[in-house]
């Protein structure tokens, strides 16, 4: 099968990730994978050839020439790309989503505009694959048919643990984590607000993104800036959390939260808001609080440091159950029967 894989941009989110662990495996299952980005990440998936377009014809002749037997789209950009160019050259088109549209923007007439054009073209993917239930029922609330969606959760083969990088970098204890994009929706803002609560905790912020700088300012106004450690991007992330005594997922809004499952693999329990895809991934192996309650989190901290060791084994076990190969293979069903359907 000749996959063509049609990325819209970005590096270091939950997207990026999944595409680095599926072209691969797509690759080693003996598939023709080529990887086209339309200009925006350095991504460079293994067991795929990347090419770089960043027009409308451009991507046209490329998949022209290509000629695949199905084209799968991830980000806004490249769905309504895709979706267009999948109907004038009569290919079925497949669309992962990853997260909830409405929520990707910070401002919202752009987030109002982006889901006007997705939801224009969202009958054109012969099938949608949303990554928890959530996102599935969000689909089918913006107008996707019901029979046209599948699930398929994520999944991911951990690394082998580092424990000693990250507490090095932050040598003090207890050492929570956040990693994510710096962005409103992963509520950052709301786990330093709870760590203004925890005298003796620090927290490391694993990430880079619009909002560093409005973070570091809140650190400061919040009088923690000594106890935070915004330590950037970290390509290492999913062996180094290891390090951590516990990870925080605040966001308020979540698809599924793959960095969560990056933790709970290493053995690191979590504390999470009870938004989005959360709960179906972490199940009993963490603690949630409600979105956006810095006082709760902070609760829920305490509490799942209070059982680290029991929630550790629990989590660990929990993330067992999202492997890659499980991802792989159903995605690749998805895809053939996307192109029965087109036949």
């Amino acid at each position: 099968m000749r996959i063509v894989e049609l990325y819209g941009g970005g590096t270091g989110g939950g997207a990026a990730r999944h595409l680095t662990d599926l072209l691969p495996a797509l690759g080693a299952r003996g598939d023709d994978v080529h990887y086209v980005s339309l200009g925006r990440d350095d991504l460079a998936p293994e067991g795929a050839q990347r090419h770089t377009v960043t027009g409308l014809s451009a991507l046209s002749r490329l998949l022209s020439r290509l000629r695949p037997d199905v084209l799968h789209t991830h980000g806004v950009r490249a769905n309504f790309r895709g979706r267009l160019l999948g109907k004038m050259q009569c290919l079925p088109v497949v669309t992962t989503v990853h997260s909830f549209l409405a929520q990707d923007y910070r401002s919202p007439l752009r987030a109002g505009l982006a889901l006007q054009l997705d939801g224009a073209t969202l009958q054109w993917s012969d099938r949608l694959i949303a990554i928890s239930e959530s996102l599935r029922d969000d689909l089918v609330q913006r107008g996707a048919l019901a029979s046209s969606v599948r699930v398929v959760q994520s999944g991911i083969t951990p690394p082998p643990p580092d424990v000693q990088t990250l507490r090095e970098a932050v040598p003090q204890r207890p050492l929570l984590c956040v990693a994510a994009r710096l962005h409103p929706t992963k509520g950052v803002d709301v786990a330093l607000q709870a760590l203004a609560l925890l005298p003796a905790a620090h927290l490391a912020v694993l990430g880079e993104g619009p909002e560093r700088a409005v973070l570091e300012a809140l650190a400061v106004r919040l009088g923690i800036a000594q106890r935070v450690h915004f330590l950037g991007y970290r390509k290492d992330f999913a062996a180094i959390v290891a390090g951590a005594d516990l990870f925080l997922v605040p966001s308020r809004a979540e698809g599924f939260g793959l960095a969560a499952l990056e933790a709970m693999a290493q053995g690191v329990p979590v504390a999470a808001s009870r938004v989005g895809g959360l709960p179906e991934l972490i199940g009993d192996g963490g603690i949630y609080a409600p979105p956006e309650d810095p006082a709760a989190l902070a609760e829920a901290v305490l509490s799942a440091l209070g059982e680290r060791d029991a929630l550790a084994q629990r989590a660990k076990k929990r993330a067992g159950r999202f492997s890659l190969d499980a991802m792989a293979n159903q995605t690749r069903a998805v895809l053939r029967e996307a192109m029965e359907v087109k036949r």
